[in-house]
């Protein structure tokens, strides 16, 4: 046998090369963030007039998010996935349905833990008083590994029934008609729930969290495998609807869990009555803190921000002093100084990289090696693939944190400048030696009003009298400036319009950018014969990714329930499911998951934490929910323009099509 001849290729032409290869992966990521990232700087600066802050700080966070994705997917293509698709081919022989089932739980836990979205869920926790939601507070942060495990489970349970429906052949439709209503019923009874409803807004989310470039790449793979061993495409060899599966059972393992905690935590409180000495409240208090101590540190953080008065805190706290230096850190700005970018948290972000990657590594190398018994095909390839996925996620989550997020909690936060008055704190001015003779009347159309003059740096100008920022002692007066809506013009409900239409062009412009909608649209023209364009698809989902955002940021604007913003559509979703085909609504429902992807999620809560907060909308947990708005919508757009496409298919073309 002949070696064959190794081409040596000069090192500058290499570099060259892998100049041009970088390029293009991260041109591709660069394309699906440019939208983004340029839609909200220009809207907040120049329509909200609002600067954007730290832009050192975000550009840099955006620049490692952009590198992070495409190591992250690179290695992804390079390591995890051809580990996974050796597993998909040969374990079914070597362990039947039973040890096949047993795998597809494990590949599913562990894959969720490395998905990028649900590390940035678990970011989320600081943003959450403990008094307004102790239950979503108590499984952001003490608990949040309780979270991350039910969520885990939830999709290694998916995983396993997608596997039995790939070997045994089990239609897509009745998942769907058993899953949803149930969910929807939990959500009613959920909403009812003054401790439960904030744990159930963020429920729904985590189903949009877990289908992103990890879990489904991997179940897919796995499926085809098991799917040619068990002959042919009786469960659809594309991998259809099992993305359903893993976007609807977290959201239950997430009810699940929120009904085992309810008699663990107190109801939503004030924080006097949070941190009251009351024995049965001081119990309950004290299992969402963690510790007598760390209930402590709370209420001295609670005291320093303003929310809770020095004397409630002696007398709930007697023997503790309120000058200690607190035991658990104060929440953190996700948007950071540059000076504080490389920190002690860079590293926990690098640790939860390699704890999120290695375990799923693991699974699939041992299985190979030990239960298949079988040589890792091009181990260095391997390998290297599996050092891009770490740096990638590590990148991601470091960049995520200080770019997107941050840039998307500012623009949430800027919104209300739309529709509502903003006083401007940090443009206070303080007038010194006024007195009575210092204030003048002024007739207008509601009486008349007391106005002093002031220099703002721009000149003198009159301006309203505010009793209450006088001190007649001193002599001084404070002006704090109050800016109109950026639309009061045309009064608050143009204001409020415009927020819905500005969430409504970021829903449809993300959703146009994400590379994995693409990939499903071609699919879709695939099994149609073209009788259903890809483009057709594409818009349609990004239409209704838009129409749900709006949605849900209205929501969150009007304080309005979670389960009637989901029901109404998944329940005529479920209506137009049973007239379409099996393939088309397996495709329809699964189109809900590929929005999903590890720029819109993230982007989505942290924009709607932002204007949660500054709208008040109550708890933040009502910030939670964006995300399931957006993901079933889509579902009803597709099934309706499949619906509408297939009578105008049938008009012209005489055989069956699958809509």
């Amino acid at each position: 046998m002949t070696q064959t001849n190794m081409i040596k290729i000069p090192l500058p032409k290499a570099l060259r090369m892998i100049g041009m290869y970088a390029a293009s992966k991260l041109g591709a990521q660069l394309r699906a963030v440019a939208f983004v990232v340029i839609y909200l700087f220009l809207a907040q600066t120049f329509i909200l007039k609002v600067p954007v802050e730290h832009v050192f700080s975000v550009a840099l966070g955006v620049g490692a998010t952009v590198m992070g994705l495409a190591f992250f997917l690179e290695g992804l293509f390079l390591g995890i996935m051809p580990l996974g698709e050796q597993c998909g081919l040969r374990l079914p022989p070597k362990a039947g349905p039973l040890g096949v089932g047993v795998f597809a739980i494990i590949i599913g836990v562990t894959a969720t833990l490395a998905e990028p979205a649900i590390s940035f869920l678990k970011l989320q926790g600081s943003v959450v008083k403990c008094w307004d939601a102790p239950l979503l507070y108590l499984v952001l942060n003490r608990g949040s590994a309780w979270l991350v495990l039910a969520i885990a489970i939830g999709v290694g349970l998916a995983v396993l029934l997608g596997v039995f429906r790939f070997i045994y052949g089990w239609p897509f439709k009745p998942a769907v008609f058993i899953m949803m209503p149930i969910l929807l019923v939990i959500g009613f009874i959920c909403e009812q729930n003054s401790i439960l409803r904030p744990l159930a807004n963020l429920a729904w989310d985590t189903g949009g969290a877990t289908t992103g470039p990890v879990t489904v790449p991997l179940v897919i793979a796995l499926g085809i495998g098991v799917s040619k061993i068990a002959g042919g495409n009786k469960g659809g060899a594309s991998g259809l609807g099992v993305i359903t599966l893993a976007s609807g059972l977290p959201v239950l393992a997430v009810f699940a869990l929120g009904f085992f905690l309810l008699p663990k935590v107190p109801e939503p409180s004030s924080p006097g009555q949070f941190f009251a000495a009351d024995p049965l409240v001081r119990t309950k208090a004290e299992y969402v803190a963690g510790s007598e101590e760390a209930l402590i540190s709370l209420a001295r953080h609670a005291v320093a921000q303003g929310f809770l008065e020095e004397n409630l805190f002696r007398g709930s706290f007697p023997g503790a002093a309120l000058e200690e230096k607190p035991l658990v850190a104060a929440p953190q700005s996700s948007v950071k100084d540059p000076k504080t970018l490389v920190s002690g948290k860079t590293w926990q972000s690098l640790k939860d990289a390699l704890m999120a990657v290695l375990p799923l590594t693991l699974v699939l190398v041992v299985t190979i090696l030990i239960v298949i018994r079988e040589r890792i095909r091009e181990t260095d390839v391997s390998l290297l693939g599996i050092a891009f996925t770490v740096i990638g996620m590590f990148l991601f989550s470091f960049g995520m944190e200080r770019g997107i997020s941050a840039l998307g909690t500012q623009a949430g936060a800027a919104l209300p400048h739309a529709y509502e008055q903003t006083v401007r704190n940090d443009a206070a001015v303080v007038v010194r030696g006024v007195d009575r003779s210092s204030r003048f009347i002024v007739p207008g159309p509601t009486g008349a009003k007391p106005y002093i003059w002031i220099n703002d740096g721009a000149g003198l100008k009159a301006v309203p009298f505010d009793a209450t920022q006088m001190q007649e002692s001193t002599g001084t007066y404070r002006h704090i400036p109050v800016e109109d809506a950026v639309f009061s013009r045309w009064g608050r409900i143009a204001g409020l319009a415009a927020v819905l239409i500005f969430v409504f062009i970021l829903g449809f412009g993300a959703t146009l950018a994400e590379p994995s909608l693409a990939a499903l649209g071609i699919t879709v023209e695939e099994l149609t014969t073209g009788t259903y364009k890809k483009n057709t698809l594409v818009s349609m989902v990004a239409i209704g990714v838009g129409l749900g955002m709006a949605a849900g940021f209205g929501r969150i604007l009007f304080n309005l329930p979670l389960a009637w913003l989901l029901g109404i559509p998944y329940a005529l979703a479920i209506v137009l499911t049973f007239v379409s085909s099996e393939e088309f609504a397996a495709i329809a429902w699964d189109s809900a998951g590929v929005t999903t992807g590890p720029i819109t999620v993230p982007l989505v809560i942290a924009a709607g934490l932002g204007i949660g907060q500054s709208a008040g909308a109550g708890a933040v947990g009502g910030a939670f929910g964006v995300v399931a708005s957006a993901s079933v919508f889509p579902i009803v757009a597709v099934l309706l323009s499949g619906m509408i496409n297939n009578a105008r298919t049938k008009k012209v073309l005489p055989f069956k099509s699958i809509l």
